[in-house]
């Protein structure tokens, strides 16, 4: 038979409430009485309930999660460090896909709260100040994760983005690339900003000059990434391409396909995730890699730090975690330019240049 918090309170020869403040943390007790406790605790194997000690507090024991793209492993690798910590703390998770779009970000915020789930990991769309704010009203705890929003007053764990896409176009311009192509993101996002940023910062240390008409909008997706980056590769301009997320990445990769150019020989390649895929396709892709999984984990703790240390929560953090360039076969030095390749392989294509 599992033992209760009366036998605890019992074998440590301290009240229930003694126990109960020791667990949840509510009220300060002292050293020795802890010490009590928690060798009672780890002598009767006692795991608290944290189901009621939600149902006490009025919420349930499970946590949301919102992300914009459920297709793109990379949001998977995050779901999963969520769910691990959820998990460590006896709490269900309920993921729910947004699909970038404000208004049904907003309606999974209110169908959450109105189901007092314990508290939310979001990657907010661009609208998430607003969409956000009522769960900031009603004091339930928040952690951002992936995308940031400036003077939100809620943890946030982000990836060093403009650091990232610095590395990847500083990698492209030692290698001699000039007319370097980008597959931009979703715009008003934070790390669409953060790697254009890194990409513009880049040419300016180098002292050479920005064609910001080779930024291409992909919208984060596998279609729009290809149709940008066919664009890009008609003009017969860009030596290499920067994927700012590995949907338009594998884009990029179909449209190479389509128009018979071959990866780093004709045009350089960096993508900014990395992937099984990356690694074992041929030739292997140069990548900027996130900790994915790592964002995830770390969000979850975030959150139940917050969880736990009610009602006197500690201060907001704000977490970056480094990006690595992972330099593979897919970039190379520039060599004759791609119109030319174009053209001498009779492309049914080259009518459009």
């Amino acid at each position: 038979m599992a033992a209760t918090i009366k036998d605890v309170a019992k074998r440590a020869g301290v009240s229930i409430a003694t126990v109960s403040n020791v667990i949840n943390g509510s009220r300060r007790v002292s050293p020795e009485l802890k010490k009590k406790v928690q060798k009672a605790i780890e002598e009767l194997g006692y795991q608290p309930n944290p189901f009621g000690r939600a149902l006490r507090k009025g919420e349930s024991s499970t946590i949301a999660l919102l992300i914009p793209d459920r297709s793109n492993p990379f949001y998977a690798q995050i779901a999963w460090g969520v769910e691990e910590q959820a998990r460590r703390y006896g709490y269900a998770l309920i993921t729910c896909h947004t699909d970038e779009d404000p208004g049904l970000e907003e309606f999974y915020v209110s169908s959450l709260l109105h189901r007092r789930v314990a508290g939310f990991v979001v990657a907010p769309t661009s609208a998430g100040r607003d969409t956000l704010s009522p769960i900031l009203r009603r004091g339930v705890p928040l952690v951002l994760v992936d995308r940031v929003i400036e003077g939100l007053p809620v943890d946030q764990v982000s990836s060093d983005n403009e650091g990232g896409a610095y590395m990847a176009i500083r990698h492209l311009l030692q290698l001699g690339h000039r007319n370097i192509g980008v597959l931009s993101g979703v715009e008003d996002i934070s790390t669409t900003q953060d790697r254009i940023r890194g990409y513009k910062k880049a040419f300016a240390e180098s002292g050479l000059p920005l064609d910001e008409s080779l930024i291409a909008p992909g919208c984060s997706q596998i279609e729009e990434g290809a149709a940008a980056a066919e664009s890009l590769l008609l003009s017969g301009e860009v030596t290499a391409i920067f994927s700012i997320n590995n949907m338009m990445t594998l884009g990029a990769l179909h449209s190479l396909k389509k128009l018979g150019l071959r990866c780093p020989e004709d045009v350089s390649l960096v993508g900014f995730d990395d992937s099984e895929w990356a690694a074992v396709m041929t030739p292997g892709l140069t990548v900027v890699a996130q900790q994915s999984y790592e964002l995830g984990y770390l969000a979850g703790a975030l959150l139940f730090r917050r969880l736990k240390r009610r009602p006197k929560p500690p201060k907001p953090r704000t977490v970056k975690l480094r990006t690595i360039l992972i330099i593979r076969e897919s970039t190379a030095e520039p060599r004759e330019p791609l119109s030319g390749k174009l053209a001498a392989r009779g492309s049914s294509v080259v009518a459009n240049l």
